[in-house]
């Protein structure tokens, strides 16, 4: 798990590296929504990947905190989704809720490795829904830079 959650942030600083770089362009993001969506669904991924990140002697505290940032960042998300609400940002959110219920169904006292056993799976489904989102969206949008 933790080679892919290498992987994973790898991934999330190319994302955030590519937002940032269509964002500062034209040192102005009032016109295009895919300048405020996207960098708020990179810091969503990031948080997704803190979660991934975590390894068997986690404690279940250490999960429970990172998916609440999760949740939260997914929160901020949905704030400036403006023009992109619809099914993918749905799909986001029922995966969201997936992980909260694999979190919030955790027992009183796992072990980490029984933790991570039960997040995992929730995780890289998120994960995936990020990557597909960001594909659909944020890379289907060409930034001002790039249209020329």
């Amino acid at each position: 798990m933790r080679r892919l959650a290498t992987i994973l942030l790898a991934a999330v600083a190319v994302l955030s590296l590519a937002a940032c770089a269509s964002a500062g362009a034209t040192g102005s993001t009032s016109g295009d929504p895919t300048a405020v969506f996207c960098p708020a669904l990179d810091a969503y991924g990031k948080s997704l990947a803190a979660v991934e990140a975590l390894t068997p002697t986690s404690s279940v505290d250490d999960y429970k905190k990172a998916a609440t940032q999760a949740k939260a960042d997914l929160v901020a998300l949905k704030a400036v989704a403006g023009p992109f609400v619809g099914a993918q940002l749905d799909t986001l959110q029922t995966a969201q809720a997936q992980l909260d219920a694999a979190v919030a169904g955790l027992p009183a006292n796992p072990t980490p490795a029984d933790a991570e056993a039960a997040v995992e799976p929730a995780v890289k489904t998120v994960i995936g829904q990020v990557v597909s989102t960001y594909n659909a969206i944020c890379n289907a949008h060409p930034t001002p830079s790039s249209a020329s």
